[in-house]
């Protein structure tokens, strides 16, 4: 665990942008807050500095919004962690969060102590989605009207059937030739999607709808 972290935020709403910023002072790990009010603000920043370790972004924002800003990031400064903060809970938008790989996911309505922890979470390299979050995904995927499918990408469904071989997460890097924490994302993800709460309940669900077929 570092000691201390370099975050930038980012909202095109000053006034929240203020208080986001002094809830985060309060948190004592916390030593640069970077302040955007777009995601071009935001890549012009990491293009200046090359030890952030956060970006705590709003969806909604102009010139780049937050979904475009995610993809970013990941492409080029992987290693960034990426919390959303938006009022946007619809099944969509949250599906695509957790496609681009976000880290975290809080509705603007958490009070601040919830978002303390969650950041806290993300820093210690979890990831964070709020139960709000994670109940309004799962809503979507089992309502019949959605017509929602879990989809697990190739290279998910990939890691997962060599965790149900009961390899461990550094024998599949080693045999995939990624880093461990690709496999630890990517694991993450797999439990996220699945609603499951272990790589077990996982192999489980995979097995059940073929996808090792």
């Amino acid at each position: 665990m570092k000691e201390s972290y370099n975050i930038i935020i980012a909202d095109d709403h000053v006034m929240f942008l203020d208080g986001l910023h002094n809830i985060l002072t309060e948190i004592p790990q916390i030593n640069t807050i970077h302040v955007a009010t777009d995601g071009l603000q935001v890549l012009r920043i990491l293009s200046h500095f090359d030890d952030i370790d956060l970006v705590i972004s709003d969806i909604n924002m102009p010139k780049m919004n937050g979904l475009e800003l995610l993809s970013k990031v990941k492409e080029t400064r992987p290693e960034i962690k990426f919390f959303l903060l938006s009022m946007l809970d619809d099944i969509r938008t949250i599906n695509n969060a957790i496609r681009k790989q976000a880290d975290g996911y809080l509705l603007k309505f958490a009070d601040k102590e919830e978002l303390k922890a969650g950041i806290a979470e993300v820093l210690l390299g979890q990831q964070y989605f709020s139960p709000a979050v994670k109940a309004k995904y799962m809503e979507g995927v089992f309502n019949n009207k959605a017509n929602q499918e879990i989809k697990l990408s190739k290279r998910e469904k990939e890691i997962l059937k060599l965790l149900a071989d009961e390899l461990t997460s550094n024998e599949v890097a080693e045999k995939l030739f990624i880093s461990i924490n690709t496999v630890e994302t990517h694991r993450k993800n797999i439990l996220l999607k699945t609603g499951s709460k272990t790589t077990i309940g996982a192999v489980k669900f995979a097995i059940e709808n073929g996808y090792f077929d």
